[in-house]
């Protein structure tokens, strides 16, 4: 008996992609997600939506996070954007507003 995904051992690799930068005053948010999400949908336009999103120009369909704050509803939004395109994979996704005292 196998334990865990062993089976999955060739194709699943357990080193994350990393990108190391320095955050600058016009940084405006950082969106963290999984494959789900980038499978999908390109950073450029995550990016779109999320701007929209922080803007009030787009609500999500989800009616439990309508209380929430904007970064949490932005994140609703592009998981709900994963899934109508598709996405196979597990979809997390997590915006960060930058710059907000």
């Amino acid at each position: 008996m196998q334990a865990g995904n062993q089976y999955l051992k060739p194709f699943v690799i357990c080193k994350p992609e990393v990108t190391v930068r320095e955050v600058t005053n016009g940084d405006e948010f950082l969106i963290l997600a999984s494959d789900g999400l980038w499978d999908v949908v390109s950073n450029e336009v995550a990016c779109r939506v999320v701007r929209r999103c922080l803007n009030g120009q787009i609500r999500s369909k989800t009616a439990d996070v309508l209380n929430q704050n904007r970064a949490s509803e932005a994140a609703a939004v592009l998981v709900e954007l994963a899934m109508s395109r598709g996405s196979k994979d597990n979809i997390s996704v997590i915006v960060v507003e930058l710059g907000k005292t």
